[in-house]
């Protein structure tokens, strides 16, 4: 049996949307920090992703959803030894950005130009990732006080008599940081990936091992089939039928043929949504007929 902490905050809808279309069933409990799964041997736990690097490195949990800003802040803090990186997600991406206030700093547009205006002053840094925050400030060469908001960062920019002068955040498009009044002046990782992490002992054990990397094969499985679809058609003449294979074939396809009871074939292949609208016109001059998409997940090579 094996123990995963499930995130919760922004990674937690594309974690259960995956893990749901890869066919587990879930659901949570009335407290909502257990969440039921029906396989017999993964119990997963609801925790935010910022503690999970401890809890895995300390072994009160075998592995977890977390993002590589997140573990790199623990890293710094903790050591990390007995923590492996199992799987790098393709989740949407973030970044992580330093931002100010513009309405407290409506001329600075760069990191340099905030240490301009502050000079060897202390400013106030606001982060869920202290250790990050102090490595940056001493990178650039900021006097700064670090210091954790617990949630909201941005929030502590707000004016009047805003508790930060600076903050370091991860954010995907930027919106909330607009819409809070804060500029960006420095991007310190882009892009910042969500990952799958394990404790070392764990995943050594064979049969935990093997749970795990099952498990995240079908959330890697899922995501990959995202922009792909089931092409079917028809090719109901006979003299049709080789020349629609030779063009698959050219164009590197490898297609499923199948009789149909009043003569010609049914075909299918598997292809990025991109191309469709490129293959179709080709297909209906090479004489196919009812040609139709479906969604996909494929398992495997």
């Amino acid at each position: 049996m094996i123990k995963v902490y499930f995130p919760d905050g922004h990674l937690e809808k594309p974690v259960w949307d995956a893990l749901i279309e890869a066919g587990y069933k879930l659901k949570k409990s009335k407290r909502g920090y257990l969440i039921g799964v029906d396989h017999p041997e993964i119990v997963f736990k609801q925790v935010r992703p910022q503690i999970m690097p401890f809890y895995v490195m300390m072994g009160r949990g075998d592995a977890g959803f977390t993002g590589e800003d997140i573990l790199e802040n623990a890293k710094l803090r903790h050591g990390l030894d007995n923590v492996v990186v199992v799987e790098k997600l393709p989740f949407r991406p973030t970044k992580l950005v330093v931002a100010v206030s513009e309405e407290i700093y409506p001329d600075v547009k760069t990191i340099e130009d905030f240490k301009q205006v502050v000079g060897d002053n202390p400013v106030m840094f606001a982060s869920e990732f202290p250790e990050l925050a102090r490595q940056y400030a001493e990178k650039v060469g900021l006097n700064a006080v670090v210091f954790d908001p617990i949630g909201k960062t941005e929030a502590s920019l707000l004016p009047p008599q805003p508790e930060a002068d600076l903050i370091l955040e991860v954010t995907e498009f930027g919106t909330t940081l607009r819409e809070n009044g804060c500029r960006i002046i420095d991007v310190v990782k882009d892009p910042v990936h969500s990952v799958f992490i394990a404790n070392k002992d764990s995943y050594e054990d064979a049969k935990k091992r093997r749970l795990m990397d099952n498990l995240i094969t079908d959330v890697r499985e899922v995501l990959a089939s995202k922009n792909l679809v089931s092409l079917l058609f028809n090719v109901p003449e006979e003299e049709n039928v080789q020349p629609v294979i030779d063009f698959l074939t050219k164009e590197g396809f490898d297609p499923t043929v199948s009789k149909l009871a009043k003569g010609g074939v049914a075909m299918h292949i598997i292809l990025d949504r991109a191309k469709v609208k490129f293959l179709k016109p080709a297909l209906r001059d090479l004489g196919a007929k009812r040609i139709a998409t479906a969604p996909v997940i494929t398992f495997g090579d």
